[in-house]
């Protein structure tokens, strides 16, 4: 068993206003954000499969150009490759879960 403490994990910055910390196991990357107000992540894809849950505030999110907005409690299930991107609404905090993990930020 590992238990990680968040706290002690590098926080990222990389986009303005868009906060970060990963976590990686063998299979997986778990990314937990916080975002300001009008915080974007910019339109991209990749390989992995990735499920995002909002644990605080208002996310607006886009998938193939299909835009929704995620509540508190509420899951968007992203398939591999598929265009996307998010803007905060308000202050909030989210949670990504990546499989297969995300090398590019281990």
């Amino acid at each position: 068993m590992k238990l990680v403490e968040l706290k002690d994990t590098k926080e990222l910055e990389p986009f303005k206003d868009c906060h970060v910390r990963f976590i990686h196991s063998e299979n997986v990357s778990l990314a937990f954000w916080k975002i300001k107000a009008n915080g974007v992540l910019p339109d991209h894809s990749h390989i992995n499969e990735q499920v995002s849950v909002v644990t605080k505030g208002e996310l607006e999110l886009t998938i193939n150009g299909v835009t929704k907005k995620i509540l508190p409690g509420m899951v968007a299930i992203i398939p591999s490759n598929e265009r996307h991107y998010a803007k905060a609404i308000t202050d909030c905090e989210l949670t990504d879960v990546f499989y297969p993990m995300r090398e590019d930020y281990k």
